[in-house]
């Protein structure tokens, strides 16, 4: 089957990297395809991972623009960073440099979601892909300038295109601030356009999929991430007795409109369980910069320890070693109806550990739903601090229900995460779309 799979351009934010929840999905679903056939196109500060994929091109402010006027009001300031840090001669100023941080802070939350931007194809990017010949674009979209990107290279090189969601950004992107009446609109058209055009389209669940047919008039797939059992399974737990203490984990990244706040809410709960003298610790595995909100909670750190991300080859045993995971969800509005359809990287590296998970999310989150369906998580979907207390503790002091959750969570990882079933499947359909003749966009 290798000798038939397309050569592949990977459009995504995010690189082949084994960080991140995208980039820990393209490795797991593209480990064993032909690193010559593959190619990622990216715009990523994670390091990458060279294990699956060697081919990298990091996109730049030269294909990633703003559009105008925001673009002149950008060269005005020193060709600031969207961070709000100027640069060149006028960044010498001190002052300049503040007020430059705090025009473009204002207004970039008057936006809402910041500057648009759209993509342009340099000659060293066209000359880079012209050399690896792709007959197949699979992009993960996300942004305007995203969509814009695919878009543009699938007219420029007549290739079919692919078309993955991971999260449901359409809800939210460009819905609000000054923009949204004029940006939110071309959004829309455009993800249509681009769906449309798509010769496959994909989707992270199974409710990502029904709804997206509903809404947008076209059949979905569902691929998510997928762990090789030879791998994980001699790790997997196989006693679930209560460490002393009793050490609650979340690893992976922390986003503002996915889990910040629900994972603040469980740091505090743990920290308040530890006062009443239940020996207990959380330990939290993040990139750095994304953790750094939870030092201002003022949390003992001998209850909540916060590590940067483990060495990806520990993970298995890490998570097997705990007494729980966390899947945490932000329960605001906004955060709601992005990860809604969402089933994070970690989910299947959670169940397949065999430790228990507590799912502490919305009712109508997908996640939720998957784990309260099938058994293998215990849900708590309000966000009153009393619930999630009153479930910390009959996690703590019930071992047979740890056990129950544990071996279900296993046994339906299993069934359904399985890398030597999902790829086999995921890369049928990348074969067949690559045979496709590609729609004019």
């Amino acid at each position: 089957m290798n000798a038939e799979l397309p050569r592949l351009l990977v459009v995504t934010s995010n690189s082949f990297n084994l960080v991140t929840g995208g980039g820990i999905t393209l490795t797991n679903l593209f480990r064993g395809w032909p690193s010559d056939r593959l190619a990622n196109l990216h715009e990523d500060r994670t390091s990458e991972d060279f294990s699956v994929c060697r081919n990298f091109y990091h996109l730049t402010e030269e294909e990633i623009r703003w559009r105008r006027p925001f673009s002149l009001l950008r060269r005005l300031y020193g060709c600031m960073k969207e961070e709000g840090e100027p640069r060149g001669e006028l960044a010498e100023s001190s002052a300049f440099a503040s007020a430059g941080r705090g025009w473009l802070a204002l207004i970039k939350k008057g936006m809402g979601e910041g500057v648009p931007k759209y993509a342009h194809l340099t000659d060293r990017l066209v000359t880079w892909v012209q050399d690896f010949r792709p007959t197949l674009l699979y992009a993960f979209l996300g942004s305007l300038e995203q969509m814009d990107l695919t878009r543009q290279l699938v007219r420029q090189f007549h290739i079919p295109l692919v078309i993955h969601m991971m999260d449901d950004w359409p809800a939210v992107l460009y819905r609000s601030g000054w923009l949204a009446p004029f940006v939110g609109p071309f959004v829309q058209r455009g993800l249509r356009q681009v769906l449309a055009q798509s010769a496959a389209r994909l989707a992270i669940c199974e409710p990502m999929c029904r709804e997206y047919e509903a809404r947008y008039g076209h059949s979905f797939l569902s691929f998510q991430n997928a762990l090789d059992l030879e791998r994980w399974l001699p790790f997997s737990k196989t006693d679930w007795k209560a460490g002393i203490p009793f050490v609650v984990r979340y690893v992976g990244s922390i986003v503002p409109d996915g889990q910040k706040n629900s994972l603040g809410n469980l740091a505090r709960a743990v920290a308040q369980l530890a006062v009443e003298g239940i020996p207990i610790q959380m330990r939290i595995h993040a990139p750095r910069h994304e953790s750094a909100y939870l030092c201002a909670y003022g949390l003992p750190s001998n209850v909540v320890w916060i590590d940067g991300p483990p060495d990806p080859d520990s993970v298995p045993a890490l998570l097997a070693n705990s007494d729980l995971l966390v899947l945490p969800y932000n329960f605001d509005r906004r955060s709601a109806r992005y990860i809604r359809f969402s089933l994070p990287t970690k989910a299947p590296a959670y169940m397949m550990s065999g430790t228990p998970v507590l799912v502490y999310a919305p009712r109508e989150a997908a996640t939720a739903q998957y784990a309260a369906c099938e058994g293998w998580g215990y849900v708590v979907s309000s966000p009153d601090e009393s619930h999630l207390l009153a479930a910390l503790r009959t996690l703590v002091n019930d071992e047979s229900l740890r056990r129950q959750l544990g071996s279900r969570a296993k046994s339906v990882a299993q069934a359904r995460h399985d890398a030597s079933k999902v790829r086999a499947a995921f890369w049928k359909v990348l074969s067949a779309a690559a045979k496709d003749v590609p729609v004019a966009g």
